[in-house]
């Protein structure tokens, strides 16, 4: 059996999936339904970035008894104003708190895996209809690639999505909706339950 802990933003949260509650509940759903009895936790928030998973992480893996982490994080990361153009959570700073997620999910002894943003439609995202951010794909590929990187650097496991959805997936040009959930179910299942 693994306890399995999920942290993120909207998207892993499960934002506009009405169907089955995002691609983490269909994970928890797949999980309940197999002999290996794994338990699936989503503790991921809205607007969450790779500061709040820090913030969260040790406490809320140890009370659950943590042996794999799954971070999907990066796209507020990189959003940025759409005044000032300046990103959410700088590069380096985005680099140094994986960096740290890592560490810290070392000393736990947990698993880790990264689950990379998705990709958006930009005419519904320059900015968003909700605040003043702004959502590119060059900058959620940059912010993609820094996380390959670092995923490199530690040999930590790394799942691709960007790319992987088009724009009819996508609820609001940013989060996706339920077929958008179920591609990135299809793609993370095989690695997150039987890794």
């Amino acid at each position: 059996m693994s306890n399995i802990c999920i942290f993120g933003d909207s998207t892993a949260w499960g934002a506009w999936d009405l169907e089955k509650g995002g691609w983490v509940n269909r994970l928890w759903l797949k999980a309940a339904n197999l002999e290996q009895d794994n338990e699936v936790y989503n503790l991921s928030i809205s607007g969450g970035t790779t500061e709040t998973v820090l913030a969260r992480l040790e406490n809320e893996s140890k009370i659950r008894g943590a042996d794999v982490i799954v971070i999907q994080t990066g796209g507020n990361d990189a959003s940025f104003d759409f005044d000032t153009k300046k990103p959410l959570v700088d590069p380096d700073k985005f680099a140094a708190n994986l960096e740290e997620i890592i560490r810290r999910s070392k000393k736990i002894g947990v698993k880790i895996i990264f689950v990379g943003f998705e990709n958006c439609d930009e005419s519904k995202t320059m900015p968003v209809s909700w605040c003043n951010l702004c959502y590119s794909n060059e900058s959620i590929k940059k912010y993609n690639e820094i996380m390959k990187t670092v995923c490199d650097k530690f040999g930590m496991s790394f799942i691709e999505t960007f790319g992987l959805l088009d724009n009819t997936d996508l609820a609001d040009g940013l989060h996706p909706n339920a077929s958008g959930h179920q591609k990135i179910f299809t793609a993370v299942e095989p690695i997150i339950l039987n890794d």
